[in-house]
């Protein structure tokens, strides 16, 4: 990998979170009872990278979702310990739906987290300390593969992102540090019956990494997924039950083992990058949330037969969608429930952003070398991703659940798709249309003032 810059060093940790046996899991609105035991163990792994008087720290959680509120906090809590500003601190998410509930849902509501939670974020704080306190000199290589796990859940043939983009961290003498990865696909492959903690196909996918570069921590960053679930999945349907049941865990370690093996690829072919610069940077953007809306409210009720004064709460609605649309042909199904989602969309965005209609929302940028992250709190479909790599070229990724979570994010071009009004992804959005072109112009101002305080 060649000979270290002068100022260029990283730190990696793997920090086990605690599992809890009969707690809660997170991810899938089907699954019945806590979890009952452990397949493969959970952690937060920390990475820090500094280089040309700049440095930043990634800790990615083997969680499924925190809160922007929760990560807020993390960040100043990690702030604390390790002295850097927390808008050079990013917390990520892999989005397993087979690991523990993070208390997301009492946090909206202002109410404690589950007694579990608390020492799983102290551990995502000790992985970000320990990154940081055992940085030492380092290399940094660049590469990229190609994996095909996902398809695209919204439509036959529709987009899917291939691209592995990997960095590679090695001590001086080329002992292997660490391997940092992206890749947008869901990783739910195990569904709503696994009561077993599990990484999902991102666990086989780390131990490819770590047969290959003994002593290197694996580190997953999702990219953008929002619109892509394994292929051992079909189409995304709301008018279809049972659609959350999953494989076992032989397939589940298949897929993760091609995208390993492409990581092991890319990682050993990479590009040596001389002198990597390290900066990072946040801002944030006022945008608006989709509002609750009387005409939808009108017609939310007429598809689940309701009279127009009904006084029906939120949960209610989403208790009756299925019950009272079951009699009708599948088209005329999946249209009512449509429009009750479409309400219930508007009804409850104020929830995930702090009850208000305009909210902040951060855009992070992470550059190490000539890797430029767009770190963004929400689910990025394909499109996303591809226009931020368009804007930005064949390095930039967006790092999708980072700092937060508010739902999904859809590209514009997402919501102009027939029968766009069907998706899930559109359906469970929480900002307006036009919100992920506004907060990709964002991360690009963002990127290219950094650039500019290089020069």
């Amino acid at each position: 990998m060649g000979q270290p810059s002068e100022d260029f060093r990283a730190g990696a940790s793997a920090v086990a979170l605690p599992l809890e046996i009969g707690a809660p899991m997170m991810g899938y609105g089907a699954r019945d009872g806590g979890a009952t035991g452990v397949h493969d163990p959970l952690h937060a792994r920390g990475l820090y990278v500094a280089g040309d008087g700049s440095d930043l720290l990634v800790v990615a959680a083997d969680l499924c979702l925190i809160g922007a509120g929760q990560a807020a906090a993390l960040r100043t809590r990690l702030a604390g310990e390790t002295g850097l500003p927390p808008e050079r601190i990013a917390i990520t998410c892999i989005h397993t739906h087979s690991g523990p509930d993070t208390g997301l849902m009492a946090f909206l509501s202002g109410n404690p987290p589950p007694a579990h939670v608390p020492a799983i974020f102290d551990a995502i704080v000790e992985a970000g300390k320990r990154a940081v306190g055992t940085a030492g000199p380092a290399t940094l290589a660049v590469g990229h593969g190609e994996a095909a796990i996902g398809r695209n859940r919204r439509r036959p043939g529709g987009p899917v992102e291939r691209d592995v983009l990997a960095l590679r961290f090695d001590r001086p003498g080329g002992e292997p540090l660490a391997v940092a990865y992206t890749h947008g696909c869901h990783p739910t492959a195990l569904g709503h019956e696994n009561l077993a903690y599990s990484a999902d196909w991102v666990a086989s996918a780390h131990a490819e990494v770590e047969a290959a570069f003994p002593g290197a921590v694996p580190i997953f960053w999702l990219g953008a997924h929002a619109d892509v679930d394994p292929r051992s999945r079909g189409l995304l349907d709301l008018a279809v039950a049972g659609q959350s049941l999953g494989v076992g865990f032989d397939e589940v370690a298949a897929l993760g083992r091609e995208v390993g093996r492409e990581v092991v690829r890319a990682a050993r072919d990479a590009m040596p990058v001389p002198a990597p610069r390290v900066r990072a940077g946040s801002a944030q953007l006022a945008v608006p949330t989709h509002v609750e809306d009387p005409a939808q409210r009108a017609e939310a009720l007429e598809a689940l037969g309701l009279p127009d004064d009904a006084e029906v709460g939120t949960g209610e609605l989403f208790a009756m969608e299925h019950e009272r649309t079951d009699r009708f042909p599948i088209a005329e199904k999946r249209e009512r429930l449509a429009r009750v989602r479409r309400y219930l969309r508007g009804r409850t965005a104020r929830h995930f952003v702090g009850g208000t209609t305009t909210p902040d929302v951060e855009v992070q940028v992470l550059r190490i070398g000539p890797a430029e992250l767009l770190a963004l709190p929400a689910e990025a479909t394909v499109a996303v991703g591809r226009d931020w790599r368009a804007r930005r070229g064949p390095h930039a990724a967006v790092l999708s659940i980072a700092n937060g979570w508010l739902r999904y994010l859809p590209h514009p071009r997402d919501f102009d798709e027939p029968d766009a009004h069907h998706g899930y992804e559109v359906l469970m959005s929480t900002l307006v249309p036009d919100a992920a072109v506004r907060l990709l112009r964002q991360g690009e101002k963002l990127a290219d003032a950094l650039a500019a305080a290089d020069r």
